[in-house]
């Protein structure tokens, strides 16, 4: 049986029995970079390769150094910013009953220990819920529609903004409490 040199669906050289292009196979199948995993958890799907990153808490140090930031950064900016406030809102009470010094930074590495140790928990029911959402709204293509966010995370900009929209907040109670001092 002789193979074809270039490839029936676009024009590139073959390689014995596929194409190093497109994917397109001599038997008239196509290998995907996506697999199909019929077992697979509707999670398991959205999330893609950070699935077992998330599920086993495997990204410690990320979730210790960003903080309430982790949920814009797979987002969920809302949350994120909610959770940023609350922390600024604890570390506020904390400075003004406290002060600068050690009990303060002893709550910082404790909240963000308590971020550590909660944070995909939180993150996994929140995705959860999305996925029911999603079930709900496209019964017929949900998978098709999990697969496509496949784990993709918030971009930049995304971030910018979130930390934007915080330091308007923050800079806004500040001056609140400044003026509240002097006065």
């Amino acid at each position: 049986m002789a193979y074809p040199k270039n490839c029936p669906k676009c024009g590139r050289p073959m390689h014995s029995f596929w194409c190093l292009h497109c994917g397109y196979m001599v038997n008239g199948k196509v290998i995907t970079k996506e697999s199909k995993n019929p077992s697979a958890s509707d999670l398991e799907i959205y999330l893609g390769d950070r699935f077992d990153t998330v599920c086993y808490n495997e990204n410690k140090v990320f979730v210790f150094l960003t903080g309430p930031f982790y949920f814009c950064f797979n987002r969920f900016n809302l949350l994120g910013i909610c959770a940023a406030i609350g922390d600024f809102l604890l570390y506020a009470l904390a400075y003004y009953s406290w002060g600068i010094g050690l009990k303060l930074l002893i709550l910082f590495i404790l909240m963000r220990i308590i971020y550590v140790t909660v944070a995909n928990m939180v993150y996994m029911k929140v995705l959860n819920k999305k996925i029911e959402k999603i079930k709900e709204k496209n019964p017929d293509n949900y998978l098709d529609i999990l697969r496509d966010a496949n784990g993709k995370t918030v971009s930049l900009l995304d971030l910018v903004v979130s930390a934007l929209i915080l330091a308007v907040i923050f800079l806004v109670v500040f001056m609140i409490l400044r003026r509240d001092i002097f006065m």
